[in-house]
C-alpha cells in the first residue's frame, strides 16, 4: 500500500527544515530576546516604591472595618455601590472599598475609570500610603496588615456609563494569536518561499513533480510550515510561562495575569481566522515563488506582502477607538490586511459577528483560490527561467 504523497510532502518538508542549524538558530534566539527583555523589564519593574499622594486627585474611600480615623476626609459614609456611582459621576477619581472581613480576607477593592487598553496603573497602591499614614501607634490586628502593606488591591475598571471595563484583559489572548500569526508569516513564510524558488533554480522541482502532484507538493510545504510554526510558538509561550511563575508576584505580573478574561467563544473564533490567514498569506508568499525563476527576482516581492499584512500596525489609534472608521472597514476586507483588521478588531472589540462573519468567509474564499491558482502556476511554470505574468483565466 502506497504512502499517502501529501504526508510524505509534509513529514520531508519538516524534516529538512528541522535538520538544519539555522532553523534553530532562528527559534531559539527570538524566544531568548523577547524572555531577556521581559525579565530585564521585570527587574527594572520591580522597584516597589510607593507611589505618592498627589493633592488633585480626588480619593473617596469606604471603611466598614474601621480601620482609619473617622474624622479621615477621605472616608465617605456610601455603600460600595454609592461609591462607585461618585466614580462614575466624577465626584471622585478613584474610590476604594475597605471591606468588614478586611481582616479575614485581606482585600481592598478599587475602582476607577478606565475606558482603554490600560496596561499598568499603580493607582490602587495609594490606598497602602493613605493607611499607612494614618495608622495610631497602638496597632491592631486589622492595623497590623493595613500598615504592612499584606493585602491586595483588587483592581475594578468601569467605564464612563459605570460598566465594569477590562479592555486590555479581553484584548491579551487575541493579541497573543495575532503575535503569533505575524510570527508564522514573518518566519516561515518568506523561507516556504526561497524553498519553492531555489528547489526551480536548482531543477528539484522536476524531478519531485514526477513523483508527486503540484497540489500535493504545495498543500504538503504549506502544511509543513505550519508544523514548524508550532515548535516556534512552544519555544516562545514555555520560557514565557516559567519567566510568569517565577515573577508571579512581581505587580506588573499579577496585574496582568489577574486581568486576563477568557472567552472560549472569542477565542475559537481567532484559532480559525489564525488558521486560515496564515493560508491565505503563505498561499501568495507561495504564488509569488511559482511566478518568479530566481530568489533574487523573488525577494523583491515579497516586501510588499509582508507591508500589506502589517500595514493596519501604522493605524492602531483608529483601530483603538470605540467606533471604526471609513479606513478601518477598508482594511478589514482589504485582501492582505483583512487578517491584521480583524485580529486587530476582535483584541479591541469593536468587530460585530456579522463582520466577523463576512470577513473570515472572504480569507476562507480567498485562500482556497489562491492556493488553487498557485498549484496551477507552479505545475506549469515549474522550469520555467523567466517572470511569469499572471493569467487570471485559462485560455
Amino acid at each position: 500500500m502506497s504512502k499517502n504523497p501529501l504526508w510524505m510532502v509534509t513529514k520531508f518538508e519538516f524534516i529538512r527544515q528541522v535538520k538544519k542549524p539555522s532553523f534553530w538558530a532562528t527559534i531559539l534566539l527570538i524566544p531568548a530576546m523577547v524572555i531577556g527583555v521581559f525579565v530585564i523589564s521585570m527587574l527594572a519593574g520591580g522597584n516597589n516604591a510607593e507611589p505618592t499622594l498627589d493633592e488633585n486627585i480626588k480619593i473617596a474611600i469606604t471603611d466598614e472595618a474601621g480601620v482609619l480615623p473617622k474624622d479621615n476626609p477621605m472616608v465617605v459614609k456610601a455603600t460600595k455601590d454609592e461609591g462607585k456611582q461618585k466614580v462614575v459621576n466624577g465626584e471622585a477619581d478613584l474610590y476604594f472599598y475597605i471591606p468588614a472581613n478586611f481582616k479575614d480576607e485581606k482585600k481592598v477593592e478599587f475602582y476607577h475609570i478606565s475606558e482603554g487598553l490600560e496596561l499598568f496603573n499603580r493607582d490602587g497602591e495609594l490606598i497602602k500610603v493613605v493607611l499607612k499614614q494614618a495608622l495610631s501607634p497602638n496597632f491592631s490586628d486589622v492595623e497590623v496588615t493595613a500598615l504592612t502593606g499584606s493585602f491586595e488591591v483588587q483592581d475594578n475598571k468601569l467605564t464612563k456609563s459605570g460598566e465594569d471595563s477590562n479592555a486590555l484583559g479581553k484584548a491579551i489572548i487575541p493579541g497573543i494569536i495575532l503575535v503569533l500569526f505575524f510570527f508564522f508569516v514573518t518566519l516561515f513564510g518568506g523561507r516556504l518561499l526561497m524553498t519553492v524558488v531555489e528547489e526551480k533554480e536548482n531543477r528539484i522541482s522536476e524531478m519531485i513533480l514526477t513523483t508527486v502532484s503540484a497540489k500535493h507538493l504545495i498543500i504538503g510545504k504549506i502544511l509543513s510550515m505550519m508544523m514548524l510554526g508550532v515548535i516556534q510558538v512552544l519555544a516562545l509561550i514555555i520560557p514565557l510561562i516559567v519567566a510568569l511563575i517565577i515573577y508571579k508576584d512581581n505587580p506588573m505580573v499579577s496585574q496582568i495575569l489577574s486581568s486576563i478574561e477568557v472567552n472560549p467563544l472569542t477565542i475559537t473564533e481567532n484559532i480559525i481566522l489564525f488558521v486560515f490567514s496564515v493560508f491565505l498569506t503563505t498561499g501568495f508568499l507561495t504564488y509569488i515563488g511559482a511566478i518568479t525563476p530566481t530568489a533574487k527576482d523573488a525577494s523583491q516581492f515579497i516586501g510588499p506582502v509582508i507591508i500589506g499584512v502589517v500595514f493596519p500596525l501604522y493605524f492602531m489609534s483608529s483601530f483603538m477607538a470605540t467606533e471604526p472608521n471609513g479606513l478601518v472597514y477598508f482594511l478589514t476586507y482589504f485582501p492582505l490586511s483583512a487578517p491584521t483588521s480583524l485580529m486587530l478588531r476582535s483584541a479591541f472589540g469593536t468587530l460585530s459577528t456579522p463582520e466577523l462573519l463576512i470577513g473570515l468567509a472572504e480569507i476562507v474564499i480567498l485562500s482556497v483560490i489562491v492556493i488553487r491558482f498557485t498549484i496551477r502556476t507552479f505545475q506549469k511554470n515549474a522550469i520555467s527561467f523567466e517572470l511569469v505574468k499572471p493569467k487570471l483565466f485559462k485560455k
